[in-house]
């Protein structure tokens, strides 16, 4: 159903995108006790946040920088996070920190794990290992025939359940603020103390502060405000990823398996996700599904041959932000907007944004 905003045309603060980021964005602002409004173009969880593979996978813990950092602040606060939204609303967002393991296909793999090792000690802390010894039920989950050489394990990577989780921060905002479903943004006027939102139908929203969290199709809005900090060119595209969930009847203990860029991810109710394909030269809808690109899964049948007859219940399409901005990267862009330091920007980083989204509390 969609919900207008006709009691009020002005906000403290107004959000687009109904997505993990802007769903936390108004959790931080209703917590403040802002009036909040959430605009979103289809329905809330519609985009890339609507998916179900829900690794929570850390980068390599080598070649330590600000990224890498940022990524483990969030990884390592997000079960309190999810503890104090659980709670407040009732809802369970299937998080389990399962770890990780990952085939070692080769020996001249062995010193580049050596190093992710010392790694893991110097950054990781106490709370997380790394290690080339997984426990054997594990190896029982993971073809041994494509771990010649070992199997990295690590305890930090986790899974969530992207749908129950934007489910629950769904049902914590809704009844605390306005949400304008269905309302396409045509255009944003910053101010240095307040915005306009111009929306597709003529209607504008004004407010102190703006946040545009609305993933990959935020670019062409927030283009013209960083153009000259990224030398005129693009600040970001999005990149096609494809998922199916199998059933498959386990007990709730088994770890992410990872190769190769193929996603095995065990959730709760005999439910496993397989994904994922990255695809920067895409057209069309970007939630049609292309059978023809199933390479992922065909991975991750080799990977854990034990899926090989779980039949497939779901298949998912969506596109996510990869972030260009000038000395980014792939980086998360989680902060002001140039020139107008009131409105902000939290637009994910690639792949990693289910485990850092909690995090813009710092930004907004």
């Amino acid at each position: 159903m969609i919900q207008t905003a006709s009691i009020r045309k002005s906000f403290d603060t107004a959000i687009i995108g109904g997505g993990i980021l802007g769903l936390w964005a108004a959790r931080h602002a209703i917590k403040r006790g802002e009036q909040t409004i959430l605009i979103e173009k289809r329905h809330i969880g519609a985009g890339a946040s609507g998916g179900f593979l829900g690794a929570l996978m850390p980068h390599m813990p080598d070649n330590w920088n600000a990224k890498k950092q940022f990524q483990f602040d969030g990884l390592t606060s997000l079960p309190d996070a999810i503890a104090e939204l659980e709670a407040d609303t009732g809802h369970d967002c299937g998080y389990r920190r399962c770890g990780r393991i990952m085939p070692l296909t080769h020996d001249k793999l062995l010193p580049q794990v050596e190093r992710r090792l010392a790694g893991a000690k110097t950054n990781w802390g106490d709370d997380f290992s790394m290690t080339l010894e997984a426990p054997a039920a594990y190896q029982n989950w993971l073809n041994s025939d494509i771990a010649s050489n070992g199997i990295q394990h690590d305890t930090l990577a986790a899974r969530v359940n992207p749908r129950a989780y934007v489910r629950a921060l769904e049902a914590y905002m809704r009844p605390r603020c306005e949400v304008l479903e269905g309302g396409e943004v045509r255009g944003v006027n910053f101010q240095q103390h307040d915005g306009e939102v111009m929306l597709a139908n003529g209607d504008s929203i004004t407010a102190g502060k703006i946040i545009i969290a609305n993933g990959w199709e935020a670019y062409p809005l927030l283009q013209p405000f960083f153009a000259e900090l990224n030398d005129n060119a693009p600040i970001g595209r999005g990149v096609k990823g494809q998922a199916v969930l199998v059933e498959y009847e386990h007990a709730d203990d088994l770890p992410i398996v990872y190769h190769d860029g193929s996603y095995v991810v065990p959730h709760k109710e005999n439910r496993v996700a397989i994904g994922s394909t990255s695809v920067n030269d895409w057209s069309g809808k970007p939630d049609v599904f292309d059978p023809e690109d199933m390479d992922f899964y065909r991975r991750a049948i080799e990977l854990v041959p034990a899926l090989e007859n779980a039949p497939i219940i779901e298949r998912w399409s969506g596109v996510r932000p990869r972030n260009t901005l000038k000395g980014r990267g792939t980086s998360p862009w989680f902060g002001p907007i140039p020139a107008y330091e009131n409105h902000v920007a939290l637009i994910g980083g690639f792949k990693i944004t289910l485990g850092v989204a909690h995090l813009a509390e710092r930004f907004v």
